[in-house]
């Protein structure tokens, strides 16, 4: 082992001198002092995740059940404008559309497909038959349950989604 030199036996020494100084140990104090700040702010930010993730989950739900109720829907419209009537008038054949048909139609189709199952408080918002009376509009109107449920997400969102659909004769 080589012999010391005079510096490295010294450097101790002044470290001690460094930490007992008087503005080292207030410092330390300091330090000291503020000892449990840090949880607070770890348990604000575990409380700001958790409230996110929640909103998230909720957003989510939302979004798939209507995604859900909107194919419903068109499948139901759909459905309902393919009970038409064909009228010739002359030279001019057309289609029409009877309301009670299309509406009676498209609680066949959700009896059908069983919604109502699927899809918490389910109704027939409107069915519409578009002015020309080649196609139809149908409202319908659902709720969802968030998974996570507190204060900053409500119990029962309500949905609603429009379908459209037209028939169109060709020859």
């Amino acid at each position: 082992m080589p012999p010391s030199s005079p510096s490295m036996r010294r450097r101790p020494n002044e470290l001690i001198v460094l930490v007992s100084g008087n503005r080292w140990a207030k410092l330390i104090r300091k330090f000291r002092s503020e000892d449990g700040q840090s949880l607070v702010l770890a348990i604000g930010l575990c409380a700001i995740t958790l409230l996110t993730i929640s909103v998230v989950l909720a957003a989510s739900a939302v979004n798939l059940k209507a995604r859900q109720l909107l194919s419903v829907a068109d499948g139901a419209i759909v459905a309902a404008v393919d009970e038409f009537e064909f009228v010739g008038d002359g030279g001019q054949p057309r289609i029409e559309l009877n309301h009670s048909q299309v509406q009676a139609a498209v609680q066949r189709y959700l009896q059908d497909v069983e919604a109502g199952q699927r899809i918490d408080n389910l109704r027939i918002g409107s069915v519409q038959i578009l002015p020309d009376g080649q196609g139809a509009t149908l409202l319908l109107t659902g709720s969802v349950q968030p998974p996570i449920i507190g204060w900053i997400v409500p119990s029962d969102v309500s949905i609603q989604v429009s379908s459209t659909a037209r028939t169109v004769l060709s020859r």
